[in-house]
């Protein structure tokens, strides 16, 4: 086994529990997704297998170095940090401290003979333990993102580039590394469909082992071998990918379901037994020790407790109401960005579900800005329906952080503190009341800005990416919910299975055009090819003015 967790357990330094009693195995050359609701531990788990927390209780082992790509990776000065300071994230630790030092080398290199000799010293060390091997890699990643050799992209700095190029560029030098064991925490977050398909083809065809995060159906059923399922109550492993997931998870929860009433009939027959024995005890010394026997059995039944609880069917239970918008919800004329989206028009009608698609970096997420904020268009023109309320979730979470606890964020939008503890426990925030938005995971403030749209009593909805940090089931609630909603949505999204839900399909390519396609199956066919132009695709309505 390359990793293999035994009775983990882990307390914060205020002691708030955050594994409890997991345990589960990862085989070598097997890819393994770890999966729970948001805010069940998933990262803290990562972090414990990787050493960067220490466990409370347990044992974890690991018979190959571990590298561990996080889901954000930290720089000491991410405004300076440059495309090579993401690309040494990924080399074996042996190499780190020696790419740290020819860094620091080249940079208070005098000109002097003791600074050449210390840099060709340092580089043979480089040489001897692999390091051009890994550079050569680098290269490789570098030329497939930015089409640049690493010798130019490694001085760009990684503010310049999008968080698409930024996670490819990470991820694809943890995919080609060295190290024979990896940890990925969410590495499709910020990916387009291209990035997607690469992954998803990497993960089949490495030899690494390999344990991930994710919340993508498409990655969990065409790139992993198995299931370690984290719970709120309890942990256990799917054999198979989520294509047989939901259905394992069914058949188990009614077993759960059944084993506990069946436990509760038992326990409820030996009380029984014991009081009507205790009833009889003055009768004689034989039915006294009887009834003390039956007393002892029932209480040690008792105590031992329940078998595990089926986990809730929900863990969030949005209501949101929806209306009607007009017969056109929006209308946008001659829409342009200079050097990024040429002219087009587009009339989006009532409860139409549109989704965004295309590369990251042409132009949707501008797109959506400009209709969130018509007065500061460019070029163009904009029309909302007459009685249009317009909602917007933001892949970025646009909360403003103000150090505040999330129960004095969410209450100012409701009469009382009491509906707004309500709507949290709706969205399975009951126990993060008193958390600050800095201390929830990226799917709980997914949740809370889900919470927050709701509130806003929206009729047309612009989503970017909402998928990207919920839990699986969140995704299947909000899913549920906007396909029932009455509604006008538009979303930008790289979620091939999300847009099953969507009627319309706009694609952006390279060049600045923007077409319709027709047919959601074509259109994420189309999206899925690296530079694609809509010019080549003959059942492409173009909406783009030549």
């Amino acid at each position: 086994m390359a990793i293999e967790v035994n009775s983990a357990v882990f307390h914060y330094p205020d002691g708030t529990l955050a594994v409890d009693d997991v345990s589960f195995k990862v085989p070598t050359g097997s890819v393994t997704a770890l999966i729970g609701p948001n805010g069940v531990g998933k990262t803290t788990m990562l972090e414990l297998i990787a050493g960067d927390l220490n466990l409370s209780e347990g044992v974890i082992r690991s018979d190959t170095e571990v590298a561990y790509m996080r889901q954000n990776p930290g720089f000491d000065d991410p405004d300076t940090a440059t495309v090579l300071d993401a690309l040494a994230l990924s080399l074996p630790a042996q190499l780190k401290p020696i790419h740290v030092r020819i860094q620091n080398l080249y940079t208070d290199n005098d000109g002097s003979a003791e600074s050449g000799i210390a840099i060709a010293e340092a580089l043979e060390i480089w040489q001897s333990l692999g390091g051009y091997d890994e550079e050569a890699m680098w290269d490789q990643t570098t030329r497939a993102v930015l089409n640049q050799g690493v010798a130019q992209a490694g001085e760009r700095y990684l503010i310049e580039l999008s968080g698409g190029e930024r996670k490819s560029i990470i991820l694809r030098s943890f995919m080609f590394s060295s190290v024979p064991t990896l940890i990925l925490d969410e590495p499709d977050n910020f990916l387009d469909l291209f990035s997607k398909a690469w992954l998803e083809q990497a993960l089949r065809e490495s030899a690494k082992t390999i344990l991930v995060v994710s919340h993508d159906r498409t990655l969990l059923t065409k790139g992993v071998d198995r299931m370690v399922v984290l719970e709120h109550n309890g942990s256990w492993v799917h054999g198979g990918n989520y294509g047989s997931f939901r259905e394992v998870r069914r058949k188990r929860n009614e077993k759960l379901a059944k084993d506990l009433d069946a436990w509760g009939a038992e326990e409820r027959r030996l009380y029984r037994y014991y009081k009507l024995m205790k009833n009889r005890a003055g009768a004689s010394e034989a039915l006294s020790s009887r009834a003390d026997a039956a007393q002892s059995r029932w209480e040690r039944y008792k105590n031992a407790g329940p078998p595990q609880l089926p986990p809730p069917e929900r863990e969030i239970v949005p209501k949101f109401v929806g209306s009607r918008s007009g017969n056109e919800a929006i209308r946008l004329t001659g829409f342009e960005v200079d050097g990024l989206v040429l002219p087009f028009s587009l009339k989006i009608y009532n409860g139409d579900r549109v989704a965004l698609l295309g590369e990251n970096g042409v132009g949707k997420s501008t797109f959506i800005r400009s209709i969130l904020n018509p007065d500061h268009l460019e070029d163009g023109t904009l029309r909302f329906g007459p009685t249009a309320r317009v909602g917007f979730f933001s892949q970025d979470v646009n909360i403003p952080d103000t150090g505040e606890e999330l129960l004095d964020i969410v209450k100012r939008r409701f009469p009382n503190p009491e509906q707004a503890r309500n709507a949290l426990g709706r969205y399975g925030l009951a126990d993060r009341t008193r958390h600050k938005l800095g201390e929830l995971s990226g799917g709980q403030k997914a949740r809370v800005q889900m919470l927050l749209l709701e509130r806003d009593d929206p009729n047309v909805m612009l989503l970017d990416e909402p998928t990207d940090n919920l839990d699986l089931e969140s995704v299947q609630v909000i899913e549920e919910v906007l396909a029932d909603l009455e509604s006008t949505q538009v979303a930008i999204t790289h979620d091939g299975w999300f847009t099953r839900i969507f009627n319309r399909f706009i694609v952006f390519d390279k060049d600045g055009l923007v077409g319709e396609v027709p047919e959601r199956l074509r259109a994420l066919h189309i999206v899925a090819g690296r530079g694609f132009s809509l010019l080549d695709e003959p059942d492409v309505k173009l909406l783009t003015t030549l």
